[in-house]
């Protein structure tokens, strides 16, 4: 797993110990050349499962990514274009 200091750290103290609950979602846009305009969020939720391409908080870009209907806890920078998910939110 890849080394980013100061990531963990410049989270709030609820989201790195994972104890609160979202306090904000948007709805996503998938987009190539955009990251999440609100950065890197804690979870997709999901309205209809499918595969989905994403770009994750490492920056790692990642293919046919199956995401269930419902919550799925990943940090996510970015949700690339195509792919068969629907409905997807990002939960801050």
């Amino acid at each position: 797993m890849p080394n980013f200091p100061g990531f963990h750290e410049s989270l709030p103290n609820a989201l790195r110990e994972g104890t609160a609950p979202s306090g904000m979602l948007r709805k996503v846009t998938p987009d190539d050349d955009a990251d999440l305009p609100d950065g890197v969020c804690r979870a997709l939720l999901v309205g209809t499962a499918g595969a989905c391409s994403l770009i994750d908080a490492t920056g790692e870009e990642l293919t046919d990514v199956p995401l269930q209907q419902g919550y799925n806890p990943i940090a996510v920078a970015r949700v690339l274009e195509g792919g068969d998910a629907d409905n997807i939110w990002a939960l801050y």
